[in-house]
């Protein structure tokens, strides 16, 4: 649950980026171009996905420790996304494996 919670959290956190004004973004013509004409749809679809995430880490932790991990979580995969991706040493595949890896963990 901690995964799927860190992975909605990125992915939301993605979304806000890839709207925001002041990003570098280095991504192919046709994505930026979709963030860019819609970034009202963006938006909305990078909350929600923040939402899901911190009600998948209440639902794993308890509300207090839930809101306090979606927090520390957020503020990780901020600060990572900022970091990394203008210099776009995060590949996809990358990230579903270490996903993939650490949900199998996170299981048994």
């Amino acid at each position: 649950m901690i995964t799927l919670s860190t992975i909605f959290t990125l992915m939301g956190f993605e979304f806000f980026y890839q709207t925001s004004q002041r990003a570098v973004i280095l991504r192919p013509a046709n994505w930026e171009e979709w963030f860019k004409s819609n970034a009202h749809i963006a938006k909305s679809i990078g909350g929600l996905l923040m939402l899901i995430g911190m009600l998948f880490s209440i639902y794993a932790l308890g509300l207090g420790a839930g809101i306090f991990a979606f927090v520390c979580s957020l503020i990780l995969v901020g600060s990572l996304v900022v970091l990394l991706s203008p210099l776009m040493w995060i590949k996809t595949s990358w990230l579903f494996i270490g996903f993939g890896l650490l949900f199998i963990l996170e299981l048994f």
